[in-house]
């Protein structure tokens, strides 16, 4: 840690140290821990109990972050811990942010389709004056009439917005109704480890044993529907593969042409 904070390089010790944090002013080992610690500048960021249990609560969890030369930049930081059933201790989280962040330009446009929109749409349509197809002779200038019409309506009434970063980030199987499941499961864990009773515990583990099946259920529907022979060419296949396993072309390659082991230098002379 001397080495690191000499060094000014930004450093994160994170782990589970099994050491009860919270007992920092009762217990002389844990108060030197925490004190070796805060001499070098590193600053624990994690308080709270991270393993809760019908009898204690402690902060066995562990998150130190020294700054070093990101003192001088424009960064926040953020952490805590997260209410979540898949392990026993609550998982933990750090960010460093930078408050002025670039603006991405990978997410897509896509049309939103609310109530309201779909009224406005009805109503526009319905005040169209297709005299022009009924009094027009000519089958292809009806269509083209007819065509623009709606195209005029539906782009007017259905603008292209860009994805949110949140949406951008989701599954495609992951539907709105297994985000909805996973919400009340949420809620289902957290009334459980508040209350502790035991009839909440058999209510959530239940309801997580449904959850379960019906993720895995989705997740193999879609891949089953992406990869389905009889309804993808060869073509459309081969790109939902490079797609699925991120097979495109690489951007910058990394070469390893040294190796420092025990101050010797080894490297390949074939290469």
């Amino acid at each position: 840690m001397e080495r690191e904070s000499i060094s000014n390089i930004p450093c994160v010790i994170a782990g589970d140290f099994n050491i009860d944090f919270a007992k920092y002013s009762l217990h002389l080992e844990t108060t030197d821990y925490v004190n070796s610690l805060l001499l070098n500048n590193f600053l624990p960021v994690i308080y709270m109990p991270t393993r809760i249990t019908t009898k204690s609560a402690t902060v066995i969890d562990h998150i130190y972050y020294y700054e070093g030369k990101n003192r001088n930049k424009n960064l926040e930081l953020s952490s805590g811990n997260l209410w979540c059933d898949l392990t026993h201790h609550l998982p933990n989280y750090f960010l460093l942010y930078n408050k002025h962040p670039k603006i991405e330009n990978d997410r897509p446009f896509i049309r939103m389709h609310p109530e309201k929109n779909i009224g406005e749409f009805k109503s526009n349509i319905s005040i169209i004056d297709w005299t022009p197809i009924y009094n027009c002779n000519d089958l292809n200038k009806c269509y083209d009439y007819f065509e623009n019409k709606i195209k005029h309506c539906y782009n007017n009434c259905f603008k292209l917005v860009k994805l949110s970063q949140k949406r951008a980030k989701d599954k495609k199987w992951f539907t709105p109704g297994l985000k909805r499941c996973s919400r009340h499961k949420n809620i289902l864990y957290r009334k459980w480890r508040q209350s502790g009773l035991n009839k909440a515990e058999e209510k959530y583990k239940v309801y997580r044993k449904y959850y379960k099946k019906i993720l895995i259920e989705a997740e193999q529907s879609y891949f089953r529907k992406l990869f389905d022979t009889k309804t993808n060419s060869v073509k459309q296949l081969w790109k939902n593969l490079t797609t699925v396993a991120s097979l495109g072309k690489q951007k910058s390659k990394c070469n390893i042409n040294t190796v420092i082991y025990e101050n010797e230098n080894i490297s390949d002379t074939k290469r």
